[in-house]
């Protein structure tokens, strides 16, 4: 019933209140149907814009699993192998030392569980980069933070190169690769790393 999924709204006013999330939309759905659709709060603060449920959110490192995703789809398919050297794809690797002076050997596996400790780019060499090619030289410019495999450490880094390794196995970029084999099959119209115009009408502010 409706009242049940009020509780949902409920569950999510407090968080709202204490200007944790600025608003949110919420989907309860069965392999079926959709049961339930609605937003509460607002996709723009400042404006008092309320929130949409087709509103367009920014999801930022939920890209990491679409990325893991789709390096196990490649090796479903024969392309590589999550064991596999970082150097079998991207040569410039092998160069790569860890803090005692050793080479790293990275490999795909530590890249996707961050435990590889690849050095970061700064955020002006993110910005400065137009692909994710263009990102591979500062990543492979200073030895790694740690012995390979010895830590865990968050890495965009990791994660960007795994993307540059789709789209060398795959021959697309990696765009191209997510729309074709992942949310385009799942009717996802609206994951986009470029949205069009209409989409960015419906963008909400991030906080």
């Amino acid at each position: 019933n409706s009242g049940k999924f009020e509780l949902i709204r409920d569950a999510l006013k407090p968080f709202i209140a204490q200007n944790e999330i600025a608003g949110a939309v919420t989907l309860v759905t069965t392999k079926d149907k959709v049961l339930d659709l609605a937003a509460v709060g607002e996709s723009n603060v400042a404006a008092h814009s309320p929130m949409r449920t087709d509103n367009v959110f920014w999801i930022a490192s939920m890209t990491k699993p679409l990325t893991g995703t789709a390096i196990l789809m490649l090796q479903e398919q024969g392309k590589l192998n999550i064991e596999d050297p970082v150097s079998k794809f991207i040569p410039e690797f092998a160069n790569v030392k860890t803090p005692s002076g050793k080479p790293a050997n990275l490999t795909l596996r530590q890249l996707l569980t961050h435990t590889s400790g690849l050095s970061e780019a700064t955020s002006e060499q993110q910005k400065a980069a137009k692909t994710l090619s263009d990102l591979i030289p500062y990543f492979v410019a200073k030895p790694t933070q740690f012995e390979p495999g010895s830590q865990w450490r968050y890495c965009q880094s990791g994660i960007n190169t795994l993307g540059r390794i789709i789209e060398i196995t795959s021959g697309q970029s990696l765009p191209e690769f997510f729309a074709q084999h992942i949310t385009g099959p799942l009717g996802m119209k609206d994951t986009t790393f470029y949205p069009t115009r209409e989409q960015q009408k419906r963008l909400v502010t991030p906080y």
